[in-house]
């Protein structure tokens, strides 16, 4: 793979506006232009300061290179973020809307993958929302739904025992390989979907002041091998989010990920998180398992690919 200098950000004619990339200090910034978006189609927004921190210690997120920040004055207005294998994070709000920005920032995060030899640039926006409209005029294909599903407030998810031999805990620092082997082999099983190296996921779930090891949650077989993994965090708003869940294949069918389910969702109660959600899609085939054990659906979400 090669990579080359994308060509400089052109500013819509008319618009006046202070164009650089994004930079470590502008992630408050970020996460308030994203809630105010979320917030005009769906019930409440999601995005908290830890998940764009988060993304943006990966070693293959490059601000200087794959991002590009608009401010008026001190304030950032509009931003695009091209991540490895394109997939885009941006963002214009209503204010801004109508003036050419969202489309001078889609051709900017189409050349920013050109030169990094990104054959796709995609995105997952909310149903019903401006992004999708604007990604469907602009020819951006849809390819999968994607969920968030919530466990409403006193329900809990029943206790699902074990097989004999096979043992529920808390991941070890030594078992983070094989945590991490597992669940790239389970979602590397969903049509389209590209790995996730180590040092991203590492970054992701290991790094960082909300890093602890009761987030890696673990089935652990007659061996003494980890055979499934749950990954969660609690989110601001005193939820319990579980962000991977996977299952090794030979082992599936056993109830393992409805028991790593049930006791994640514990452990955050005992945490004083009170609400408990995920996200899933159309890809995975694990719907009717959520809402078999009474989760129900808050959102709805599209994913749509421009071909570079």
């Amino acid at each position: 793979m090669t990579s080359r200098d994308a060509p400089p950000f052109v500013l819509p004619a008319g618009v006046d506006l202070t164009v650089r990339p994004l930079e470590p200090a502008d992630a408050p910034a970020v996460v308030a232009l994203a809630r105010a978006d979320e917030a005009e189609s769906l019930p409440e927004p999601f995005t908290e300061l830890v998940d764009v921190e988060r993304t943006w210690r990966q070693p293959s997120t490059d601000l200087a290179t794959r991002s590009v920040a608009l401010l008026d004055g001190d304030d950032l207005v509009a931003y695009a973020l091209v991540g490895q294998r394109g997939h885009l994070d941006a963002v214009v709000p209503q204010a801004w809307r109508g003036r050419g920005i969202g489309r001078a920032l889609l051709d900017h995060a189409m050349s920013i993958a050109r030169a990094h030899d990104d054959d796709e640039v995609s995105q997952t926006v909310p149903v019903g929302s401006a992004a999708q409209r604007f990604l469907e005029a602009a020819g951006a294909r849809p390819t999968y739904d994607a969920w968030i599903l919530e466990l409403p407030h006193g329900r809990t998810v029943a206790d699902q025992s074990l097989p004999d031999g096979f043992a529920l805990g808390e991941g070890r620092p030594d078992e983070m390989l094989t945590v991490h082997r597992v669940i790239e082999d389970a979602f590397n099983e969903w049509p389209g979907r590209r790995p996730t190296s180590f040092a991203d996921w590492s970054a992701d779930f290991l790094e960082g002041d909300e890093a602890a090891p009761w987030r890696c949650r673990v089935v652990r077989d007659r061996a003494g091998e980890v055979v499934g993994a749950a990954m969660v965090i609690g989110s601001e708003d005193g939820m319990l989010w579980v962000d991977q869940l996977a299952v090794a294949a030979r082992h599936r069918g056993l109830g393992l990920a409805r028991a790593l389910l049930a006791d994640s969702f514990a452990e955050g109660r005992r945490r004083g998180l009170q609400r408990a959600g995920l996200s899933t899609d159309s890809r995975t085939g694990a719907l009717g398992l959520y809402e078999h054990v009474g989760m129900e659906m808050t959102a709805t979400f599209r994913h749509y690919v421009l071909a570079v």
